[in-house]
């Protein structure tokens, strides 16, 4: 009887300095793998890197990107594939894609992605009437940096700017693993409603499955996000970002074809080792919730529970068998966080109950916005799929953090 070929070892490059305290959790690590910390500045030291892949010349070499190093990572991967690597990195398209909002809009139009009406400077006033609102964007801008709703008729336009309709609705996020070989989309995250003051989705209460989804537009959803990846050759993770009206129609907002912020709370919800998704059989397939998974923006120190499935950055996610679980463990968290930070143990006044969401009504409730809110390997989620789903409330603790 023929032994099983184990798998090559994998090199994994990892730009995000956020990703340091739980990407070990997120790791399917086998023998022989490395994990090389490169941070995000133009230039990469090729030493440790050249001495890795000499050591072993048939290692997978996986890149995980921020936004500041996606045009670096592409260079790097195309030039690790002249060696005879295989290495999944950024495509050029996805990098034009994700480094430049004018790219991006173009890029919509040009394959008929629903997004906002937008334009450049010298044709705002086309968008609309003097008193209809505007979101101004800067072109190579991340994390909402510069971003600012405006009148149209007061609307100011610099250059490197570009400004498109503002949307009233609730927002959604949909991530997406693809390679040669593999195309796995992962249940819409649920962000919330749109604010006039832009309030950014990471400083919000977010969930995972949302309970009031309608399968219609789940599916829209998941099929644009998948469309999207295929038009940009994406090698490697993406984040797709949605506004749905009230009207129910989706549009696009932003794409992020790199490690993003909501990539760890649909991990959680799925139960699966996101960074380590080039080892699974080739397949393509939508991945199911397993669990109930949120989280809130958090300042206190980071740290990993695995065993608890609770993870903390510039957000704390929790997962649980049920929402009401996982908001237990938000709250735990966050007064551990006080306790570290020496505040009173007092608890904070419970917060505003928010607006409905123009979805369609059903049995589940909907939560309360935020209150102005290692080891080796990560153990799977409660099997099963979530039970009786209610959105958590917010737990009861100011927002305390800023996005990683």
């Amino acid at each position: 009887m023929t032994a099983a070929v184990p798998p090559p070892a994998t090199l994994y490059l990892v730009a995000p300095r956020s990703l340091r305290s739980w990407l070990p959790h997120f790791l399917d690590e086998g023998d022989g793998d490395e994990v090389l910390h490169v941070g995000e500045q133009p230039r990469v030291d090729l030493a440790p890197i050249l001495r890795a892949v000499d050591a072993d010349p048939h290692r997978v070499c996986v890149l995980l990107s921020g936004h500041d190093s996606l045009e670096r990572d592409s260079r790097l991967a195309a030039a690790l594939r002249r060696l005879g690597l295989r290495a999944i990195g950024p495509s050029p398209e996805s990098v034009r894609v994700g480094t430049d909002k004018e790219h991006m809009k173009d890029f919509f139009d040009r394959h008929g992605f629903p997004s906002p009406r937008w334009a450049r400077a010298s044709g705002a006033a086309a968008l609309g009437g003097p008193d209809d609102a505007v979101v101004v964007k800067r072109r190579a801008g991340t994390q909402s940096a510069g971003t600012r709703r405006e009148r149209l008729g007061d609307c100011s336009v610099a250059p490197g700017e570009l400004c498109e309709v503002y949307t009233d609705g609730v927002e959604y996020s949909v991530t997406v693993y693809r390679d040669e070989e593999r195309e796995l989309v992962f249940p819409p995250i649920w962000k919330g409603r749109t604010t006039a003051t832009l309030v950014p989705p990471w400083m919000r209460l977010r969930v995972c499955p949302d309970p009031l989804l309608t399968p219609g537009r789940e599916e829209a959803l998941r099929t644009i996000a998948r469309e999207l990846a295929r038009a940009m050759d994406l090698c490697g993770h993406l984040e797709v970002e949605y506004v749905v009206g009230a009207d129910g129609a989706v549009q696009v907002l932003e794409v992020n074809p790199r490690v993003a912020g909501t990539m760890r709370l649909a991990a959680s919800a799925t139960g699966t080792r996101l960074f380590s998704l080039h080892r699974l059989p080739a397949v393509r397939a939508d991945l199911q919730a397993v669990c109930c998974a949120a989280e809130v923006p958090y300042s206190g120190p980071p740290f990993s529970d695995p065993a608890e499935g609770v993870f903390a950055t510039s957000r704390v996610t929790a997962c649980g068998p049920t929402f009401a679980v996982a908001r237990r463990k938000l709250e735990r968290a966050l007064s551990r966080a006080r306790v570290a930070a020496g505040a009173s143990a007092r608890p904070a006044p419970a917060a505003p109950r928010r607006p409905a969401s123009p979805a369609p009504p059903g049995s589940a409730r909907r939560p309360a916005s935020p209150a102005g809110s290692g080891s080796a390997h990560r153990p799977a989620p409660p099997a099963g799929p979530p039970r009786a789903p209610r959105r958590p409330a917010s737990p009861a603790a100011p927002p305390v953090g800023a996005a990683a």
